[in-house]
């Protein structure tokens, strides 16, 4: 039992730790593709999403005034 901790043998630990190193890589390539790539918003493009309210709708008001007692 040389080579042991008395929980993995060698071998697992060699696989364990090829396991980590390429999921760290998988995640710092992802990192740099999504730092090279636009963000995708569609085929209309960040314009596809501006558009003007629909006629007679304004801004969002308060049902009650909550400065005033209810009772």
């Amino acid at each position: 039992m040389r080579g042991s901790n008395g929980v993995f043998s060698p071998q697992e630990r060699k696989t364990a730790l090829w396991a980590l190193l390429m999921a760290g890589l998988i995640a710092a390539m992802g990192m740099v593709i999504q730092q090279w790539s636009q963000p995708s918003v569609g085929p209309g493009g960040a314009d596809a999403y501006m558009t003007a309210p629909p006629p007679g709708v304004v801004d969002a008001q308060p049902v009650i005034d909550l400065g005033q007692p209810l009772g």
